[in-house]
């Protein structure tokens, strides 16, 4: 069913492609150095200390700078600091570079960042990042170019999630005004407009550490239908898609000549999330049962263009911490069933059409998901599970995900870089919005290996940690692992200096410059 359903779809949106693609007449803003990204959906908030999505953290990365950002690797290297020590495990003292300005002109002080990190651990806030700093015990400002960390225990981690954007102090404005809906920061781009139904614009930033990007502008267009993208990416009217279309059009768009296509294994992890608070999914058999009757080959391979591999927990292979021997779940359908059948949900009627349970599955109203949850809807109908599946708009989907309003979803993470990401997806006490434990999933055991993973100083023990809390998971399977994605980027051949990171973000865009 996958691959006829995939063939047919294909056919029409290649005829669909030729017989609209080609046209012409679109305003040339490339040649005019304004580039225009095509996107799913608007971006949930552009605040980094609140929008943690992935479209938000992508433009959040233009617009703000943090203390360190992430290299290619994933590795923090410092970006706002210019020097640091540790003069003991819980104290950190950080120089800040200095002469950076934010975009209304004013000059970076350690006031900045001290208001950043104690907004989000000020509960008032609702940051979802609160529980990243939670073993900060004091922020202190010294004097105007440094800040201090005092924690409460040795972090690991706490170079890495350093990377959230650097908000201006209220009430301190400098002489260039400030960006629309009033936050500033010191990116390599400013904001000029958010309208958030259809456009994110973005401006250059004269003042910016190093000189300004050469692009004018960067405007991020939202398209949710991926075909309507990718027509517009044919007119002209947008200039670069990464990710952002189904996977059939890649072959047509590879033999245009007026366009670049790259294509890189990523981090980015895709998972069905179970609501464990649920009697019905709270069984693991019933889990292992849902695991087994996932045919996660043929959707990579009929679906998304054999442009993924398939996971078997939230680190890639790729990653320093990466646990190859932990319990897999192969396609096995009959296996499935006889798991349902010992959890005690017999099938009633054999081939019939009754069920021995039914679930809602959510999902948003992108195309490509909505037909990975008809296949995954497909499966577990042939083993006796009813499914219902309800798409929404991604607000709403998101909002849902978020308060626990679900039996079963699917989503991805996107960027994982390090491993503390455990402890932020499945400690008890990282339930929304102290962290993404949003399937409430509860293992004392996990509890106490993350934190001790957190104050692991030494990698190779952090390490020998990780590796139990992966096997413990995939045991317990609080997500069914699907897949690693690749990254493909798709653009118009004049863009130049453009790179994939593994994570998925965009901020090569810095960099970019049109021929």
């Amino acid at each position: 069913m996958v691959r006829r359903d995939s063939n047919r779809w294909a056919l029409c949106l290649a005829a669909l492609v030729l017989l609209i693609g080609g046209c012409k007449g679109e305003e040339d803003l490339l040649g005019q150095k304004i580039l225009v990204v095509g996107l799913e959906s608007s971006p949930v908030h552009l605040d980094p200390r609140i929008g943690t999505d992935a479209g938000s953290s992508r433009i959040q990365q233009l617009l703000f700078r943090g203390l360190f950002q992430k290299d290619e690797a994933g590795e923090a290297v410092p970006d706002l600091v210019q020097s640091w020590e540790q003069p003991d495990p819980v104290t950190y003292r950080f120089r800040l570079r200095q002469g950076v300005r934010f975009h209304d002109g004013r000059l970076l002080k350690a006031r900045d960042v001290c208001h950043t990190l104690e907004s989000v651990l000020d509960p008032g806030l609702g940051s979802p990042l609160r529980g990243n700093f939670e073993t900060i015990r004091s922020v202190e400002c010294p004097d105007q170019e440094t800040v201090v960390l005092r924690l409460s225990e040795p972090d690991a981690s706490l170079l890495t999630r350093l990377d959230v954007g650097v908000v201006a102090e209220p009430g301190q404005r400098g002489q260039g005004g400030g960006d629309p809906g009033g936050l500033i920061g010191c990116g390599p781009f400013r904001l000029l407009s958010w309208d958030p139904p259809r456009e994110v614009r973005l401006g250059a930033f004269a003042g910016y550490e190093g000189g300004a990007p050469a692009l004018r502008e960067v405007r991020f267009k939202i398209v949710a239908d991926s075909t309507v993208r990718v027509l517009e990416l044919r007119k002209g009217s947008i200039h670069l898609i990464q990710n952002d279309f189904q996977p059939e059009v890649l072959p047509l768009l590879e033999r245009d000549g007026r366009f670049r296509v790259l294509k890189d294994q990523g981090t980015s992890y895709s998972y069905l999330g179970f609501n464990l608070r649920d009697p019905i999914l709270a069984s693991r058999e019933v889990r292992r049962a849902i695991a087994h009757a996932i045919d996660r080959d043929g959707i990579i391979r009929y679906l998304l263009g054999g442009l993924a591999a398939a996971a078997t927990g939230v680190l890639s292979p790729s990653h320093w911490a990466y646990e190859p021997d932990v319990q897999e779940y192969p396609y096995n359908p009959d296996l499935a069933r006889r798991l349902l059948d010992a959890a005690g949900y017999p099938d009633p009627d054999g081939a019939g059409p009754r069920k021995r349970f039914e679930l809602t599955y959510k999902t948003s109203q992108n195309e490509l998901r909505r037909r990975i949850a008809e296949a995954i809807q497909y499966q577990l109908e042939s083993v006796g599970i009813g499914v219902r599946l309800r798409s929404y708009e991604w607000g709403t989907f998101f909002a849902d995900v978020r308060k626990g309003n679900f039996q079963i979803y699917t989503l991805t993470w996107i960027g994982v870089t390090d491993p503390d990401i455990f402890r932020y997806l499945f400690a008890s006490d990282s339930v929304p919005p102290a962290g993404a434990n949003r399937g409430r999933y509860e293992n004392p055991e996990i509890d106490r290996l993350v934190k001790q993973g957190k104050s692991a100083l030494d990698r190779e023990e952090r390490k020998r940690i990780y590796s139990r809390v992966q096997k413990i998971l995939a045991e317990d399977l609080p997500y069914v692992s699907l897949w690693y994605g690749m990254n493909v980027a798709v653009f118009d051949k004049r863009i130049h200096g453009f790179r994939l990171f593994p994570s998925g973000d965009l901020v090569s865009l810095r960099e970019v410059w049109i021929e």
